[in-house]
């Protein structure tokens, strides 16, 4: 009975494989890696970093523009050259509109920016554009003012303590409180010891949460067959109470502050009945009710904090490394500073022409999310060749490899941010880390602003060094979505006077 119980398994595994059609890429006439039953591509990913593994794959065809393997079952395809991926995203947009990640329509989650396509991805990113013009982001200045009492607090008294500073995580108490504030109007415990934020944050990056991304995009079916969520009912709970309470203390409280809250508030207040639940594209139609502003909530908590969060404390480690760097950056800072009489403002921050480009460069080294992806939704004849993408087939770029090319970057492994000086000399198409296209990071100018008044504070305030505790050259998490040193990243800390 065994027996025949294992036959029909092989015998379903090998359907399957077939089902997924091995030979997809051949019959188009495209390089490709063979794929494997049911591992596809991936089976390197086993005993691979995911980074390493990104890595693996870019260089598998070094001389081709793309190739196809199979993420999984998912036939897909990878674009390695900058300019077919400029036509994908920006020219030929309307053939790649889906990131490709899903969430069926029960889970909280499922209409939040990121995950929406076609007409339902512009209702809402209609709506929330207005946080981010340049008289909203502003307001930071005052978010970033609240925080460092308390990052001055805690690196204080690990310098009385002459212990290092584990920065990554300070990093992310930092960006989770400017979020809780500038998404919920409200004060966080971020950097109490058993921050319940945090606890929220860390889980949202868990395996478990990033296992059903992973799942949505190679097959939408299965998730919708068994009802995923992408986060767990705790974090969906936990945002909603929070949500609820200060948009019923908003409403009894009035503000003219133009901000999340007040956004949402309007957007429900303005709802009207629709009874067509899908566009003819085929996106939800947005409900425009308290269920579009809690996925919108849980993405921007989700999206402004971990990853803002590690490029500064990537950048961090290379000033620390890099000593005249972190000179550099601090004499331009000091200079205005010391003709202002004040912190730098917002209205400062263009004047840091090195800074910014210091950060730029920590972002070309360290991009926080090292996947792009499009889902192709129509037919599309890939340029100069015979060679038709069919809707459904997945697009990607591998973004830290492509970022880490010699043929882009030379010395690609130096922090160089000179590199970043004529802004001309960069191809759009060869630096990912906002995405590209109109589906670029819409939160880019909120993140760059956090960043830019956090790093100016403390590099006026400190001088950092590494610690021993810190490996270099650096390791990264193997698994996480977005790419975190492994096991972290340590600095010493001296006040400048």
């Amino acid at each position: 009975m065994l027996l025949i119980l294992l036959g029909i398994l092989v015998t379903c595994i090998i359907l399957l494989w077939i089902y997924s059609s091995p030979f997809y890429w051949k019959r188009k006439g495209v390089p490709y890696l063979f794929p494997l039953p049911i591992f596809g591509s991936n089976l390197p990913s086993l005993y691979m970093s995911n980074p390493d593994f990104f890595d693996y794959l870019y260089n598998c065809f070094p001389n081709e523009k793309y190739f196809g393997f199979h993420f999984f079952m998912k036939p897909t395809l990878v674009v390695k050259d900058p300019t077919l991926m400029k036509e994908i995203c920006i020219r030929d947009f309307e053939y790649f509109t889906w990131n490709a990640q899903y969430a069926n329509e029960n889970d909280p989650f499922s209409q939040n920016l990121f995950f929406l396509h076609g007409q339902a991805w512009k209702d809402i990113r209609l709506k929330l554009t207005p946080l981010y013009t340049p008289s909203k982001l502003r307001v930071i200045n005052e978010y970033v003012d609240n925080c460092m009492i308390k990052v001055n607090k805690s690196i204080n008294e690990k310098i009385q303590s002459n212990e290092s500073i584990h920065f990554d995580k300070l990093t992310i108490a930092i960006a989770t409180d400017v979020i809780v504030q500038s998404v919920f109007g409200i004060e966080s415990d971020c950097f109490e010891k058993n921050s319940r934020f945090i606890d929220i944050s860390n889980q949202m990056f868990s395996d478990s949460s990033n296992t059903k991304i992973l799942l949505s995009m190679i097959s939408p079916e299965l998730n919708d067959f068994f009802k995923l969520n992408i986060f767990s009912n705790e974090v969906n709970n936990f945002i909603k109470n929070i949500l609820e309470d200060v948009i019923k203390h908003r409403e009894s409280n009035p503000t003219n502050n133009q901000d999340f809250l007040n956004l949402m508030i309007t957007m429900m207040k303005n709802r009207k009945p629709n009874d067509e639940k899908y566009y003819p594209d085929k996106s939800i139609v947005p409900g425009n009710d308290f269920q579009t502003a809690l996925a919108q909530a849980l993405i921007l908590f989700a999206g402004g904090a971990e990853s803002s969060a590690m490029t500064m404390a990537f950048f961090l480690y290379e000033a620390a490394l890099n000593q005249e760097i972190q000179d550099k950056c601090r004499d331009e800072i000091m200079a205005i500073v010391n003709e202002t009489g004040t912190d730098i403002r917002p209205e400062d921050v263009n004047k840091l022409t090195y800074l910014d480009m210091a950060i730029k460069e920590t972002m070309r080294k360290y991009p926080p999310f090292i996947l792009m992806t499009r889902k192709c939704t129509k037919s599309y004849l890939l340029k100069d060749t015979n060679t038709v993408i069919e809707p459904g087939t997945l697009v990607v770029s591998f973004v830290k490899s492509l970022q880490w090319d010699p043929k882009h970057y030379p010395d690609p492994e130096q922090f160089i941010p000179e590199r970043f000086a004529d802004k001309s000399l960069i191809d759009p198409g060869t630096y990912l880390p906002w995405g590209l296209g109109p589906r670029t990071c819409i939160g880019k100018n909120f993140a760059k602003m956090e960043m830019i008044l956090v790093m100016s504070r403390l590099l006026r305030k400190y001088r950092f060094t590494l610690s021993p505790k810190t490996a270099v050259p650096i390791n990264f998490s193997p698994t996480a979505a977005v790419l975190k040193p492994d096991p972290g990243i340590y600095l010493d800390a001296q006040p400048i006077n």
